[in-house]
């Protein structure tokens, strides 16, 4: 047997090395073919990442347009007031009156309320989205604070409005009631204070649409940032005193403890969750 073996050895050395040759090449295809489906899979894992990055994009962009559009309704609508009801009594003192101003309270009250719902459903929408977009927290923070002022002062503005502009009666009410009632003449006091709570409600509103434009510049450097490489430039206000929104870490932190330490909805939410915190204790 073993002089078969010496006699026989350099064929079966030639063996042993093709059948290791053989176990080596598979070895190496089973590597390359579970590499090739790790690749695969990890491919297929960032196409869907993308694609779903893509459809919240569409939908951010569908809420902002909401927001926006609702937003600059409302405000405009509040904006144009003053000036109608001081044209409307400068006619009369002229004796040529003209028609009344066809701006109503209720009107403003269902604006607001719709821009309102807006900006809840854009907050709602992305809360869902926080493990893709978690810097929103600062966003939805952001515009929290500036929707807290705006809703308080379209509340005051609710209130003037009823007292200074005409009001449509029921349709069922007695022929005799004038259509519109017309409301009291506004002295120059009432007006100066009228174009002062104008001032702030487009002051609040207006913060309201710089921090969405601030969110769709951020959401296409986030979101979009796997497709395309240009990176949109942040906001730059001509307003100093109004915040830029930016999720540099720095940036990020300092702009979350202002809003939660220095604006009044932050004090109010601090408060709030103080008394939370005692009623569950």
């Amino acid at each position: 047997m073993w002089d078969w073996i010496q006699s026989n050895s350099v064929d079966l050395f030639g063996h042993f090395l093709t059948l290791i040759g053989i176990i080596v090449g598979a070895i190496i295809v089973v590597w390359q073919i579970g590499r090739q489906h790790r690749s695969s899979l990890e491919l297929q894992k960032r196409n869907s990442q993308e694609a779903l990055k893509l459809e919240i994009y569409k939908t951010l962009t569908l809420r902002l347009r909401d927001v926006t559009r609702t937003n600059v309704t409302a405000m405009m609508y509040a904006v144009n007031i003053p000036s109608r009801i001081e044209i409307f009594q400068n006619s009369i003192k002229k004796n040529m009156p003209l028609p009344f101003p066809r701006e109503r309270a209720v009107e403003f009250s269902n604006l607001h309320s719709a821009a309102n719902d807006a900006l809840t459903a854009l907050i709602q929408e992305f809360e869902a989205w926080s493990i893709v977009f978690p810097e929103f927290e600062l966003f939805q923070t952001a515009l929290n604070s500036a929707n807290h002022d705006a809703r308080n002062t379209s509340n005051g503005l609710f209130n003037r409005f009823i007292l200074i502009l005409p009001t449509d009666p029921p349709h069922d009410a007695p022929p005799e009631v004038p259509r519109p009632i017309p409301a009291s003449p506004v002295s120059s006091d009432q007006l100066s204070e009228l174009e002062r709570l104008v001032e702030e409600y487009r002051r609040a509103m207006e913060e309201i649409g710089c921090y969405a434009i601030d969110l769709q510049i951020e959401a296409q450097n986030k979101l979009l940032s796997g497709l395309f490489e240009h990176r949109v430039p942040r906001r730059k206000p001509l307003d100093p005193g109004l915040e830029v929104l930016s999720t540099e870490p720095v940036e990020m932190e300092r702009l979350m403890s202002y809003f939660l330490n220095e604006t009044s909805w932050g004090k109010e939410y601090k408060k709030y969750e103080a008394m939370h915190s005692k009623s569950e204790s």
